[in-house]
Formats: structure tokens, sequence, C-alpha cells
């Protein structure tokens, strides 16, 4: 049996699985070395809040444009961009609390408290971005299809 006919017996679900999961991992290293560089470079030049907020407006902005080529090039539906959204979005805020709490040794109400708007705290927006951006880059791939 070829390659070429193994493929077509999977289903197109399964061949995004691999491609979406280690996608996922580049967004983790996108939002570590963002981290990296905010804490090294923006927070002494602006303070923590300021460096926070550059910093999230920054990354959302990498991931929105990975999200929009990672679209582009897997040919996403937009059904197929909410469903990588949400499990992206579920992975990086297990990941988030996970390492947080457990490896960098934050308190629940510290890792909470990046959450508050009220406080200009912004990181909310990066996950609204990861958990929606794939569905809105698919809707408009596929007007700009039609068109």
């Amino acid at each position: 049996m070829s390659l070429a006919i193994g493929r077509r017996h999977r289903s197109r679900p399964a061949a995004l699985l691999l491609p979406a999961a280690g996608f996922w991992l580049l967004l983790a290293v996108i939002a570590t070395a963002a981290g990296i560089a905010r804490e090294l470079f923006l927070v002494p030049l602006l303070g923590e809040l300021r460096a926070h907020q550059l910093g999230t407006l920054l990354v959302t902005l990498a991931f929105l444009a990975a999200i929009s080529v990672f679209v582009r090039r897997m040919r996403l539906s937009p059904g197929e961009g909410l469903v990588a959204g949400v499990a992206w979005l579920l992975c990086a805020v297990a990941f988030e609390f996970g390492f947080g709490h457990y490896v960098d040794g934050l308190s629940w109400s510290r890792l909470l408290s990046d959450y508050d708007l009220s406080q200009g705290r912004l990181l909310l927006l990066v996950w609204i971005a990861v958990g929606i951006g794939p569905f809105v880059a698919a809707s408009v791939n596929q007007r700009r299809r039609r068109a």
C-alpha cells in the first residue's frame, strides 16, 4: 500500500492533531521567550505594570500572526479553527496555572491577579486571542477563497 493511499484513510481531524499539537508547543515557546524578554528588558525600562501591558500586547500580536499562518497553511475551516482554538486555550491555561503554581511556586491568587482587568492586567486578552483567533482567521480565509 502506498503512503498516499494510507493518508487517504485518515480522517481530517486525525490529520490535524499532530500539527495542532506541535503548533501549541510553538505558542508555548513564543510565550516563554516573550516572558523572558519582558523581565530582562521591559521591566527595568517601564516598571512591572507597563511592561506587563506592553509584553501582553506584543505576545498577543505574535500569537495572532502565527495563528494566521497556521490556519492558512492547514486550510482550517471555521469549525476546525474553533476546535483548535479552544484546545489551545485549555492547554495554555492548564500550563500557565500548572507551571506557575507547581514549578514557579506562585500562589493561586498571584496567578489569578494577571487576569484582573480593573488593575490593568491584560493576560485575559492573550487567551481570548488564542481561543477565537483561529476561528476568525479561518472565517476570513474562507471568505477570501469564495471571493
